[in-house]
């Protein structure tokens, strides 16, 4: 939690930095400029790709893991920004905490190897790796710092939403009956509760659809709790509530849907 207070803590400190808007210019100088760019209002959408290293509780049982995301916005010309974003978490073999969950369905577990058992008699392979579902609803602004790019800038978004993270297993060489259908669900630790989320990094923005994009990282809290009435290896449930803490690099490719102004003509 300290590292969330923490990062919004430096966030408002430096709106200031940045909160100058673009001087304008008397209307008589205005026209000079013919073609000058200008902040404009567009909704957009964006396809972003992230590194996640987790925290908290999650990163007790996961590696860093790769993030998906998609969103719908809007941008208006005082620069502030409307965001909805779906969010999907993955990665290969990356539980940590594999061997101890599945610990009583392993054989020679004195070894530094055990395995589980498929139907075949023989090592099933089995792999673990999490899972994430998001949505987050986001509002912020963008602060230019160019008078030639009022539309390009710092942007501060913050945020707040849900999280839903689990263990998936996955038998690679032959199939493991004791994870195949409901009884995977006894053993994958799904987890699901509120989220909050603060992000600051560069967008830029211009008249190329192709060149929009934003770069920065963002920082994810969430208090989630166990949704399954039973997993095996704990002979119950469980209700304590988890904190997780995610902090993620994202890269973002945004599609702004511009509208058409009519041309206008300057005579001198």
């Amino acid at each position: 939690m300290k590292h969330c207070v923490l990062l919004i803590f430096f966030l408002f400190a430096t709106l200031p930095i940045f909160a100058q808007d673009t001087p304008k210019l008397p209307d008589n100088e205005q026209e000079q400029f013919v073609g000058k760019d200008k902040r404009i209002s567009t909704p957009f959408c964006t396809f972003v790709a992230g590194y996640t290293i987790p925290k908290g509780e999650m990163g007790k049982r996961y590696d860093p893991f790769i993030t998906l995301n998609a969103n719908l916005g809007w941008k208006t010309d005082e620069n502030w920004v409307w965001m909805a974003e779906f969010g999907f978490g993955f990665a290969s073999d990356n539980v940590k905490i594999k061997d101890q969950i599945l610990s009583g369905l392993m054989v020679d577990r004195n070894t530094s190897s055990p395995f589980i058992v498929s139907k075949e008699g023989s090592d099933a392979g089995v792999v673990a790796y999490n899972r994430n579902l998001s949505f987050v609803g986001k509002v912020g602004k963008v602060f230019s710092i160019s008078q030639k790019r009022p539309n390009s800038g710092i942007m501060v978004l913050l945020g707040g939403g849900f999280l839903q993270h689990q263990i998936v297993y996955q038998s690679t060489l032959e199939v493991a009956q004791q994870l195949e259908g409901d009884y995977a669900y006894g053993y994958d630790r799904q987890m699901r509760g509120g989220m909050l989320s603060a992000f600051v990094g560069y967008l830029n923005m211009s008249k190329n659809t192709f060149t929009n994009f934003y770069i920065g990282i963002e920082f994810n809290q969430a208090w989630t709790k166990m949704t399954r009435k039973y997993q095996f290896d704990l002979h119950g449930g469980d209700n304590k509530i988890y904190g997780d803490r995610m902090w993620t690099f994202k890269l973002g490719w945004m599609f702004p849907f511009y509208g058409r102004e009519s041309d206008k003509v300057y005579y001198f």
